[in-house]
């Protein structure tokens, strides 16, 4: 990895730590919008962002209430995200990894953590959550992502 992609990959990652943390009440629990997910859309212009934004993730999770569980399930789920989204032609299964993906995979993980809880609830919420983070607002700029030349020049 060169100089220049190792420091942006630390800038995601700072970026996803700094938004998650700022919207801290909204980025943990069985209602989420975990706005720092917007950092996905980076991986329309190239697939190597997912170590930053797999990175943050991980970081903020150790800052979850929901202790190791969240370091481990969420970081997983944001890891497989990456994955399926690298892999996946179709823009608009693309972008809806991320929230059936984490809808998943986070709301068994509140399940387990908030018995009580049915997982039907939990995975519609974090999946709405990923709806409003990424899913949305790639399908509204994914063209401008695509297309702005001063993006695919620093981040390509």
């Amino acid at each position: 990895m060169k100089t220049k992609d190792l420091a942006i990959q630390a800038m995601i990652a700072t970026v996803y730590v700094a938004v998650s943390l700022a919207f801290q009440p909204l980025s943990f629990g069985a209602v989420q919008v975990r706005f720092a997910e917007l950092t996905l859309l980076l991986l329309l212009i190239n697939n190597k962002h997912a170590t930053g934004i797999i990175l943050g993730c991980f970081i903020t999770n150790l800052f979850s209430p929901l202790g190791m569980a969240d370091v481990i399930f969420g970081t997983l789920a944001t890891a497989l995200t990456c994955f399926l989204m690298a892999k996946t032609e179709n823009d608009v299964l693309k972008l809806l990894w991320a929230a059936i993906i984490n809808g998943v995979i986070v709301g068994a993980e509140l399940t387990i953590l908030f018995g009580g809880v049915p997982f039907l609830f939990n995975l519609a919420t974090v999946f709405a959550g990923e709806i409003i983070a990424v899913f949305i607002p790639g399908m509204l700029f994914k063209t401008n992502i695509r297309n702005n030349k001063a993006l695919q020049q620093y981040f390509n």
